[in-house]
């Protein structure tokens, strides 16, 4: 229902305007704490770093670098959480279903049959990469 179309519509927009005069009126902000400021959108607000410096950084744990990281997501796209624990084939089998390349399916063959791995960083690890748990062996 439109606003025009109530017999109460000229009275809201009166008692309306009248809530919001002070608002609109103030020449300030109406924001109580300066903290809820909205922040400035034309550029004069603190530059952000386009890429971090320092390692660990960003969603980077230690003993993983970003090649790592997205090398571990990625493969975790490939491998549905319900099928785990699995083993080498069944990780192979799920990842075709998700249309992993040939080397990626090769590489999860080649595992160690028999092994059954929970997750997708032992299966990480299993293929020779770093995990968090590389920092806490030294």
């Amino acid at each position: 229902m439109e606003l025009g179309n109530s017999k109460h519509a000229g009275h809201r927009d009166t008692e309306l305007a009248r809530e919001t005069r002070e608002y609109v009126e103030a020449g300030h902000s109406s924001r109580a704490e300066p903290w809820r400021e909205v922040e400035p959108s034309d550029g004069s607000g603190p530059e952000a770093e386009v890429m971090p410096t320092a390692e660990g950084v960003g969603g980077t744990p230690p003993g993983m670098d970003g090649d790592d990281v997205a090398g571990r997501s990625d493969l975790a796209r490939l491998l549905d959480p319900g099928e785990f624990p699995a083993d080498a084939e069944r990780l192979a089998a799920t990842a075709i279903r998700h249309q992993a390349d040939d080397a990626t399916v090769a590489a999860l063959r080649a595992l160690p049959p028999g092994h059954r791995y929970r997750t997708v960083s032992e299966v990480w690890a299993a293929l020779g990469h770093r995990t968090e748990d590389d920092a806490r062996r030294f």
